[in-house]
This record gives structure tokens, sequence and C-alpha cells, in this order.
């Protein structure tokens, strides 16, 4: 890993969440920093890899968003409708994959867009 080729883990679009996901791979041992987003992408905040096995922290990251978005368990609005196409899926056993529009609503792409209140692309 050099200075000019960052190992970007994930994007943030809060300083909070940025803090949050430095903080739970601190916990693991695992050393990263907080930058400006050199991707463009809709999140302002890139965290990188300082210290430690690349695949280890992709591993923590998940793990991270997951315990973040525990507040978000599906990629649907409080009445069981998917957040991307409307479809009801109340009753629905995860993991789902809503069958109007083929989003996987369990993921932890979809339960961001959700709770930032944004469309995935």
């Amino acid at each position: 890993m050099t200075e000019g080729n960052p190992i970007i883990l994930t994007t943030a679009p809060s300083t909070s969440h940025a803090a949050q996901i430095v903080y739970g791979l601190d916990l693991r041992g695992i050393g990263a920093k907080v930058i400006d987003n050199p991707l463009k992408s809709k999140d302002p905040l890139a965290i990188i890899l300082t210290k430690g096995n690349e695949n280890i922290a992709r591993s923590a990251i998940t793990v991270i968003w997951d315990a973040m978005l525990d507040a978000t368990p599906r990629a649907a609005d409080p009445d069981g409708l998917c957040y991307f196409c409307g479809y009801d899926t109340t009753g629905l056993v995860p993991p789902v994959i809503c069958p109007e529009c083929g989003h996987p609503l369990d993921t932890i792409e979809a339960r961001r867009a959700a709770s930032e209140g944004r469309i995935r692309d």
C-alpha cells in the first residue's frame, strides 16, 4: 500500500458514520482514517486502510455496517413496502428479493440507501 494509492474500504455520508466505522475497525486492530472521497460517488467521505489486512478489514466493514443499520433490517418502509418500488414485502422470509423490482432488500447496500433516504443505482 502506498500513500498515492490508498485502499478505500468504504464510504460514508457523514462524519458521525465515518467515526463509528473507524472506531469499529480500531476495536478489531485495524488502522483506518477518514479522507475526502476521491471517488465520484454520493458519499463525501472515504475510510481508507492504514494498518492491517485488507481482507479482514473488508469483512469487518460488513459487520460494522450491519450493526450501524440494525434499526433498518430491510429496505422497506414501516408498512413493509419495498423502498425501491413500493411492493408489499410483508410476510416474505429473509433473505428478501423484491418480487416486483428484483432488488435484494436485506443487503447492506439496500439498507444503507433506505436509511439514508437515497435510491441506490
